[in-house]
């Protein structure tokens, strides 16, 4: 069974090593260590290996396409939708008729 409670020095390390606790930043630098050199492989490589599992393992291709699709799709809305088809040509009317005494007026 594991040792729930380890002693302070293996614990937070001794003498300026980190010993088993988390390095501040650790995680940070690698996932930018990696993002770094993942883009840089995509940009030589990347739409050769795209085509390269389309047509070795169209199931892995299509596995990938579905979780870069976003689950949820936000519409935005405007005041405009909540009126009625009746609000939308009266509105429509309105402007119509405030153009054409625009063009007259000049």
């Amino acid at each position: 069974m594991a040792n729930l409670n380890p002693s302070p020095e293996t614990r937070f390390g001794i003498n300026g090593h980190a010993g088993r606790a988390k390095q501040k930043g650790a995680r940070d630098r690698l996932s930018a260590a990696f993002l770094t050199a993942f883009t840089k492989d995509f940009e030589e490589h990347g739409e050769g290996v795209i085509a390269k599992v389309r047509e070795s393992e169209p199931a892995t291709y299509l596995r990938i396409a579905s979780t870069i699709i976003p689950k949820e799709v936000e519409l935005a809305t405007t005041p405009l939708d909540e009126w009625t088809d009746q609000e939308l040509e009266k509105g429509l009317a309105v402007l119509k008729e405030r153009m054409n005494n625009k063009g007259k007026d000049q």
